[in-house]
């Protein structure tokens, strides 16, 4: 049972309370941090603490810019303080990805060849991860809080007008994610989605001016903009139900979830492997399964830290 819990590595990052979406992107690399970590693999380590950061500068921080001068802009000073404080965050997460980088560095023997065939699939990571956000603006973050409740708020007092103005606002904002991120990192198939949402924006204001008694259909043409995203730079060749099946059908993952109930999974692309993470209300995450998508196999199962202790699978 020892011998089995050295394949097996829990990993508190990745396994702890869901990190803001903004953090999201590292939160994945941390999965592959795991893995290389448990394994030995120092130059392999490096290549994805320094992925990790680079999440953070090519994702976090142009996402917090933005958010930062919406909010100056109009004078939510309340919001103007939560952002700067999550600007040092992300900050203080680079850094320490920088540093461990470093450190693993210097303890590294990977072997060059091998060196170079994760740094091709980083680049696969990260092109699956840069437009994540901006494709997701008008479900998660902001829009469905910030945006969301000062809407509701106009609304209630039949400001038709302001409802528009904050709904253009919002079209903005999400153009804005899509020129920050995956355009400037040189996905330009983006760029007719950024002017689609920067057209829509312009046709809200000025029926804003038109001072609206109730809201027109057009109000919701950013959640079908949205529908109409370009297809993915990297497409998986295996289906997530067949990742699935296999997460599931793996004897150290039936081991896991024997007599857990309410577990529910989720398959994720992760630009040249899949993560299948099961999860529930009384445990949290169980165990995480890193499959190849181009055999199909089983790399790696990652084993929640009670999972462990409750399998007697840790020293």
């Amino acid at each position: 049972m020892r011998s089995f819990a050295l394949l097996l590595f829990f990993i508190l990052i990745v396994f702890a309370i869901p990190c803001n979406a903004i953090f999201e992107g590292t939160a994945n690399a941390n999965i592959f941090i795991s893995i290389y970590k448990q394994r030995g693999d120092f130059g392999r380590l490096a290549l994805w603490h320094e992925a990790a950061a680079e999440c953070l500068n090519l994702i976090s921080i142009p996402m917090n810019d933005i958010l930062y001068n919406y909010y100056k802009r109009n004078g939510y000073e309340k919001w103007v303080e939560r952002t700067e404080k999550e600007t040092l965050e992300i900050q203080e997460q680079r850094q320490f990805h920088l540093k461990r980088a470093e450190a693993a560095w210097k303890r590294s023997q990977t072997n060059e060849n091998v060196l170079n065939s994760e740094r091709e699939k980083i680049a696969k990571f990260m092109k699956t991860w840069l437009p994540h956000y901006p494709d997701r603006f008008f479900k998660f973050g902001i829009y469905a809080t910030f945006f969301k409740e000062q809407q509701e708020r106009a609304e209630q007092k039949n400001d038709y007008a302001k409802v528009l103005r904050l709904e253009a606002e919002a079209a903005e904002m999400c153009a804005a994610q899509y020129e920050k991120i995956p355009i400037a990192y040189g996905l330009e198939s983006y760029t007719k989605i950024r002017d689609a949402y920067l057209k829509h924006a312009t046709l809200l204001r000025t029926l804003a001016k038109q001072t609206p008694k109730k809201l027109p259909d057009e109000v919701d043409i950013g959640k079908q903009i949205q529908l109409q995203k370009p297809d993915p730079t990297i497409s998986p060749k295996k289906k997530a139900g067949i990742i699935l099946h296999t997460a599931k059908s793996d004897p150290r993952i039936k081991t896991v979830l024997a007599n857990q109930k309410g577990v529910r999974e989720y398959a994720w692309f992760q630009g040249f492997a899949w993560t299948v993470s099961f999860y529930n209300h009384s445990w949290g995450n169980l165990a995480i399964v890193v499959i190849d998508d181009n055999t199909g196999k089983v790399i790696d199962i990652l084993i929640g830290k009670r999972e462990s202790e409750k399998l007697n699978l840790v020293d």
